[in-house]
């Protein structure tokens, strides 16, 4: 099995890329839309973090801040750990109470899901009532007194024949063996491309069968769909879905491809809400619940979170009602004491070199600016003394340290502050992420 590290919108050449991947591997990504044809340069770009199977081939996506590649395993491994986190925190991944033909069907998260709830919760149980007469087990009064002849001895009844009981775990249980097998062929199929370590797994093996001592596939799933009918605990219930799902999808997986992702398109989301997270963002917060400089002035409405606190646009139509639009929204507003910082969280791979590459546009220097416009007004209601604005972006350097600012005069002369450019290494960002670790504003170093 073939496993190689590419960066995320790097540029390679077609050629490049049939000699790493194969020209079927290319075509198959390209078909998927995550590699893209840039015709400016006339090559091609990964639009994805995260790890990608297809065929025999092990392709690592690692984000495009990465240039130091010395320890590429042990960073690879850090931002699966974030991703992970963060679709755990995105998405529900309960399958609790959901209609079997409305799971989605993603095989490798489904497949992680599988050996980290056997690590958690074990293999499916099925407990059977076992009853004996004059066994060693819990005596069952009420099959004894009714099913038994009761002698008076001085006015006390007394049985010859006690109805007894006890509980057994059935270790030959159809479904507790079907998930079994599924958990050690999962095990089996990240084993084999080498992922286990990638996602802090042991190997798991449980089970010498094969699918087919279970009967036909379409028998399995009559099964499981007859036990899901008389399973009500909540647990058994998601085992018997998920089940149900990865054996009805993975038929249609193998006969039809063979592409498996897991990761996301969109990592500047997941490094937004790594800042939002590590800095405390206070946006969504109750205004009665922010420590203020001062009392909440009475024009505001101490149920409303922060973010409402931004005017909306309204659209004042001929003869008809003023409509309220959708306004901007900055990643992150922080409050210390009678300090008030405005961040925004810039997943660019930024180069300040003798020529500044990868720094964010116009549009989103203009937007940072009027954050603290719009914030202006409850700024100065509650006496914040100290007010600051900038951009977090990320870099493989061990120290956070401050770059300086970007200033746009025509803003800059209303007043407000310019925007100060943060350089915050990942590996600490992410760090404090997976460990719920928050950091002070001040280790920001904002001037």
């Amino acid at each position: 099995m073939d496993s190689v590290y590419v960066r995320q919108l790097q540029h390679y050449s077609i050629g490049y890329l049939n000699d790493l991947l194969g020209e079927d591997i290319q075509e198959k990504l390209s078909y998927h839309s995550i590699v893209k044809y840039d015709a400016g340069t006339g090559q091609y770009q990964f639009h994805y973090v995260g790890v990608i199977i297809v065929d025999d081939m092990v392709i690592n996506c690692f984000p495009k801040y990465i240039h130091d590649k010395q320890n590429i395993k042990d960073d690879f491994k850090q931002v699966i750990n974030v991703i992970k986190k963060y679709e755990a925190s995105n998405e529900d991944v309960s399958y609790d109470d959901i209609e079997i033909e409305n799971i989605s069907f993603n095989l490798l998260p489904m497949m992680l899901f599988f050996i980290e709830d056997y690590y958690e919760n074990g293999v499916y149980t099925r407990i059977r009532n076992i009853l004996e007469e004059n066994g060693d087990g819990e005596i069952d009064w009420d099959r004894t007194v009714n099913n038994n002849v009761a002698y008076l001895i001085e006015d006390k009844p007394f049985y010859t024949q006690l109805d007894t009981k006890y509980k057994i775990n059935d270790l030959y249980d159809y479904f507790r063996m079907l998930h079994e097998y599924i958990i050690t062929e999962c095990s089996k199929y990240l084993e084999k491309r080498e992922l286990l370590d990638l996602f802090d797994l042991t190997p798991v093996e449980l089970s010498e069968n094969s699918l087919e001592d279970f009967g036909q596939l379409d028998f399995i799933l009559n099964r499981l769909q007859k036990e899901l009918n008389i399973e009500f605990n909540t647990h058994k219930r998601k085992l018997l879905q998920v089940m149900y799902s990865y054996l009805s999808n993975k038929n249609i997986f193998n006969e039809n491809d063979n592409l498996v992702l897991y990761g996301t398109t969109a990592y500047h989301d997941v490094w937004e809400k790594i800042c939002k997270f590590v800095f405390n963002d206070k946006l969504n917060k109750k205004l009665s619940k922010l420590k203020l400089p001062t009392h909440l002035n009475e024009k505001y409405d101490a149920d409303d979170e922060l973010l409402n606190v931004i005017k909306r646009p309204v659209w004042m139509l001929n003869d008809k009602a003023p409509r309220e639009s959708d306004t901007f929204i900055p990643d992150i507003v922080t409050i210390k004491d009678d300090k008030f910082t405005i961040l925004d969280a810039k997943y660019y791979d930024l180069k300040l070199d003798d020529v500044i590459t990868g720094q964010p546009g116009l549009e989103s220097i203009t937007k940072q600016y009027l954050y603290e416009l719009a914030f202006k007004e409850f700024i100065q209601d509650h006496g914040f003394k100290t007010i600051k604005n900038a951009f977090l972006f990320p870099t493989q350097k061990t120290d956070i340290s401050n770059e300086g600012k970007v200033t746009l005069e025509i803003l800059n002369s209303l007043g407000l502050e310019d925007i100060q450019i943060i350089m915050l290494p990942v590996h600490l960002m992410y760090e404090c992420y997976l460990k719920n670790h928050k950091l002070n504003i001040s280790t920001l170093k904002l001037d």
